[in-house]
């Protein structure tokens, strides 16, 4: 039962990470200038809000799978973990943060003008990866 409830957490976290962060991304989808190479494959409107409506619900699948496989590495990590940092499993907890923070500074040196949308999404990514999947797994 226990494998059900962290499988469950991990797609309730990443589905909860991919409809919030559509709301810090979202935005760009609309404003992207006409000169991206993007806009010109698809210069009607009409196709352009299609184009972006399938890039949202690729990005939010994507993240209920991510949920998954961290669902996955939770019950692994999970058997021999221990609370701390306001988790059940401090060690999952950490190696969260640790990979998360990473993976938004390695994109935050790749796009500097958008950091602070990676900022937020990896706290959101931390907060809902690294707390709430471990605390929805063990309750």
């Amino acid at each position: 039962m226990e494998t059900v409830a962290a499988l469950f957490s991990g797609f309730v976290a990443g589905a909860a990470v991919g409809v919030l962060s559509l709301g810090i991304f979202g935005p760009l989808l609309v404003s992207v200038p006409t000169t991206n190479w993007l806009r010109r494959q698809f210069p009607d409107p009409s196709n352009w809000v299609m184009v972006s409506l399938g890039a949202a619900l690729v990005a939010q699948a994507g993240c209920a799978v991510l949920g998954l496989l961290l669902g996955v590495a939770f019950l692994n990590v999970a058997d021999g973990g221990s609370g701390g940092l306001g988790s059940p499993s401090w060690q999952f907890t950490t190696g969260v943060i640790l990979v998360v923070a990473l993976l938004a500074l390695a994109a935050a040196l790749w796009q500097p003008a958008l950091w602070r949308r990676f900022v937020l999404t990896a706290l959101l990514a931390i907060g809902c990866y690294g707390w709430m999947l471990p605390h929805l797994a063990v309750s």
